[in-house]
């Protein structure tokens, strides 16, 4: 049985997951600091105290690495390849800095950039939100949706590199809002070939 490592899954359901091809024997663990989004383990991503080295396979991160602290960050990723087997690999998605800063700078940062489906409730995004966090969720005392730090390509890239990743990329996705980065813990035999068919290698530091 492999594990899938769901790292601050918050209310997310396995349909924000990305499309590889699992096979059967994998099981998800929901990792967040919040009880009220009920997950199977209540833990700190910067530190994830209660998981083991090397328990989880793939470790999936969804918009949650912004929530820390600068400084934080480093401690965050090292733990994220502390838990991996040897084979095992990690994808983050995160805001894009300089996309939304593109945005900002052409028109304003109050204009909608998109509407989104948010667990049932219809909101228009604005730069504000992917900058400094979700303003609705904030105003009804959520504080744990609050953003406090951000990231570039280059940045994202080298962070993971220094937190121990031996193979990384990382991209931006369709919108240009967000990033979206693969880190192997190994590059050789990693599972991550095998779930996405893809050839052994990845695109490098981005220009």
């Amino acid at each position: 049985m492999k594990t899938l490592l769901h790292v601050g899954c918050g209310r997310q359901s396995t349909e924000t997951l990305p499309r590889f091809d699992f096979e059967n024997e994998w099981r998800e663990v929901r990792v967040d600091i919040d009880p009220s989004v009920e997950p199977d383990v209540i833990d700190d991503i910067a530190t994830l105290s209660k998981i083991p080295d090397g328990s989880a396979t793939m470790v999936f991160s969804k918009h949650n690495i912004e929530h820390l602290e600068t400084h934080a960050v480093p401690q965050c990723l090292a733990n994220l390849h502390r838990v991996l087997e040897e084979r095992g690999f990690a994808t983050i998605r995160t805001p894009d800095l300089e996309g939304i800063c593109r945005r900002v700078i052409k028109h304003g940062p109050e204009r909608p950039l998109y509407r989104a489906d948010v667990y049932g409730e219809k909101h228009d995004i604005m730069a504000l939100d992917m900058l400094f966090g979700a303003t609705w969720e904030i105003a009804r005392g959520n504080r744990f949706m609050a953003h406090r730090t951000a990231f570039t390509k280059r940045t994202l890239y080298s962070k993971l590199r220094e937190a121990g990743f031996e193979g990384v990329e990382v991209r931006t996705v369709s919108t240009g809002l967000e990033l979206f980065a693969i880190a192997l813990k190994k590059i050789e035999g990693n599972v991550y070939w095998d779930v996405t068919g893809r050839a052994a290698s990845l695109s490098g530091a981005p220009e």
